[in-house]
């Protein structure tokens, strides 16, 4: 038959020790962490001031990564989130005061806003860092959804209607996804400014009395003051229509 080894029983300052260690533990970090949001504090400040600029360096993150040692990828997620710490006032008044631990604070700005903030706190300070980075890779999923589904609702409702008025003017309207939109706008800019390098000189836009005049044009007591030589912007975006059609 096999031999049964009693447990070893702790010593009676085992538990005290432990106790203790265990505290000043929790207390260094917490010294760590408020040291860290000092640090992400002085960070912001010598970024935001352009501090770091220096032969071979491209960004604050190239400065601490020669500087400091700090890896590129740690050093660009220690600028990301000082600056932005500098928005959301709560988290960092919990992280100041070494509430939070760098890892749950890094990963709450990926997500956070002024009107999240006390709800992403609750889960940070009843919850591990486990908690918060997966709450925030679902609440970052949930999002990415949000703006397809609005994206394909925009699309599904994008339109152009038109109609003849009575004075017999073509008159339409449109709705249109962001990037078609920037996609027209910067067309018509474009059109717009061709139309106006174009222009001969001296030429008197129609409902103005708009000149446009070379500096070889010899300036007299009697000539009027020269106004900004352009239309009005309605009329030129409704030219550069018609010139694009």
């Amino acid at each position: 038959m096999g031999t049964i080894t009693a447990m070893k029983q702790p010593n009676p300052g085992f538990h005290q020790r432990a106790e203790a260690l265990a505290n000043e533990i929790t207390e260094l970090c917490s010294y760590l962490y408020a040291a860290e949001y000092q640090l992400l504090v002085k960070i912001r400040e010598f970024d935001e001031n352009g501090y770091w600029g220096g032969p071979g360096l491209m960004s604050c993150a190239h400065w601490l990564n020669f500087k400091c040692g700090m890896g590129m990828n740690a050093a660009r997620e220690r600028v990301r989130v000082a600056r932005a710490l500098a928005e959301l006032p709560k988290i960092s008044a919990a992280f100041q005061t070494g509430t939070l631990s760098y890892s749950k604070v890094r990963a709450m700005t990926r997500v956070a806003t002024p009107e999240s903030e006390d709800f992403l706190l609750h889960i940070a300070k009843h919850g591990t860092a486990y908690h918060v980075e997966t709450l925030v890779r679902k609440y970052r999923r949930v999002q990415t959804q949000r703006d397809v589904d609005t994206a394909n609702a925009i699309h599904v409702a994008r339109e152009v209607t038109y109609y003849w008025d009575e004075d017999g003017a073509f008159v339409f309207h449109g709705r249109l996804p962001a990037e078609q939109g920037a996609v027209i706008l910067k067309a018509l800019e474009m059109q717009m400014e061709k139309t106006f390098q174009e222009l001969p000189e001296n030429v008197v836009f129609p409902g103005g009395n708009v000149v446009r005049e070379t500096a070889e044009t010899p300036e007299t007591p009697d000539s009027p003051v020269e106004p900004d030589p352009r239309s009005p912007v309605g009329d030129r975006r409704a030219d550069a229509v018609d010139e694009i059609a």
